[in-house]
């Protein structure tokens, strides 16, 4: 998928992650819905876990940790 996808999300402060929905056109006329669970562990960690709806279920397919390169 190569075009761009809009997001609408929420951030919830209690547990410091930044929650986004959306649907993608994956295939041409096929239309997936799409979360995206960013959650902030600390200033140097965060994951990313992405949900597609699959036949009714919502799946994880992705999920990437992060942690920020040693700046000095």
């Amino acid at each position: 998928m190569t075009g761009p996808t809009n997001f609408e999300g929420t951030y919830d402060p209690a547990s410091r992650s930044f929650t986004y929905t959306s649907e993608t056109e994956q295939q041409p006329g096929k239309k997936t819905k799409v979360r995206e669970v960013i959650k902030v562990t600390d200033s140097n960690h965060y994951r990313l876990d992405w949900y597609e709806e699959h036949g009714g279920r919502e799946i994880k397919t992705i999920e990437i940790s992060y942690t920020r390169a040693n700046t000095e």
